[in-house]
């Protein structure tokens, strides 16, 4: 045989089959002085080391650490932290909350006051002058943006009743019919006949809340106008007319008020009080002894929030004769206001 013979079509059929193999990952035969069967065999072993670094990086990665939730919030952590904490509910994180400078927050401002001031200015008696249609409160208005209040809601009941009576009378009933109204809402208070005394004896009662609202029967009333409140009261020697004649009136304001709690009756305009009261007293024979009405401005309704109580008084005649009366009425104010949203 030749030796210098070239190698046979199988020999490099073989070789070639074998190279192709190497490159799907199977084992490289290299065929001594095959150059193109040593590049075949680098390529596929930097191949093999390169997948084999891939897979060492991800297996040596960090492993994967759960979702921790955030801590609960904490009042005095020194974080307000919103939809959870607020102004009221922790006032060390979010500050305090605004105030009306001027009237009480409107938080239980529901119940009677534990101590009232009084408001003198607002009381009816100048010396020995008792006046009959007045007005007070004028100077003590504000501007708005002196204060830091919304509109005031406000209450005012009848506190005390007293009434004196002359020398030699003898025992009578008294009732009293009290309304107010602001130009847009009017309220109506009647009183139950209550025997009083005479012979220069004084008799003094209180009523219960549910009977004693002039103003603010359903609920503290948004007060933004002058208030005129009309004051009247009777003496009468026939308890049961008389009490028939407050039915008539309880019946006709019934039929056309907006809330009604069987002594009060709150109605969504004035027009009807002259009607519903007149038509019911003007043919009586009652006496009467305190007709008075007074105006308070509406820029005293702020302070009057604070629990204030002003009298209204009613003097006829000679207390040493018979037939003469004086009835006092104390008044009490109270409520609250909510803070401004916008300071101007």
């Amino acid at each position: 045989m030749n030796a210098n013979r070239r190698p046979g079509l199988g020999v490099l059929m073989a070789a070639l089959v074998a190279g192709c193999a190497g490159s799907d990952g199977a084992i490289v035969e290299v065929l001594p002085g095959d150059a193109a069967a040593d590049d075949v065999a680098d390529a596929t072993a930097k191949d093999v080391g390169a997948d084999a670094g891939v897979d060492a990086g991800l297996d040596a990665g960090p492993a994967d650490t759960p979702d921790v939730p955030p801590p609960p919030a904490r009042c005095g952590d020194g974080v307000c932290t919103r939809g959870m904490e607020d102004c009221t509910s922790c006032p060390l994180d979010c500050n305090r909350c605004p105030t009306c400078d001027m009237a009480p927050s409107c938080t239980g401002a529901l119940a009677i006051p534990t101590a009232s001031t009084a408001l003198t200015g607002c009381s009816n008696t100048s010396g020995s002058t008792d006046r009959t249609n007045y007005a007070c409160g004028t100077e003590l208005g504000v501007s708005p943006d002196a204060t830091t209040c919304a509109d005031p809601r406000l209450r005012i009941r009848v506190r005390e009743v007293s009434v004196q009576r002359g020398f030699f009378d003898v025992p009578r009933n008294m009732y009293c019919v009290i309304s107010a109204e602001d130009g847009r809402h009017s309220e109506l208070l009647l009183t139950t006949p209550r025997e009083v005394a005479g012979n220069r004896n004084t008799t003094r009662f209180n009523l219960p809340l549910g009977q004693s609202i002039a103003w603010g029967q359903g609920d503290l009333y948004r007060s933004i106008s002058n208030i005129t409140i009309s004051y009247s009261c009777f003496l009468t020697s026939n308890a049961a007319a008389a009490q028939r004649a407050l039915m008539e009136i309880a019946g006709r304001a019934a039929m056309v008020s907006q809330h009604a709690d069987g002594y009060g009756w709150v109605f969504g305009t004035v027009a009807v009080l002259g009607t519903i009261i007149g038509s019911s007293l003007s043919g009586g024979s009652d006496t009467r002894i305190l007709d008075v009405q007074q105006t308070i401005a509406a820029g005293a309704l702020l302070t009057m929030t604070n629990g204030r109580t002003w009298e209204i008084r009613g003097r006829r005649g000679d207390l040493s004769l018979s037939g003469a009366s004086d009835v006092r009425i104390t008044m009490e104010s109270w409520g609250c206001a909510d803070v401004r949203t916008t300071v101007q």
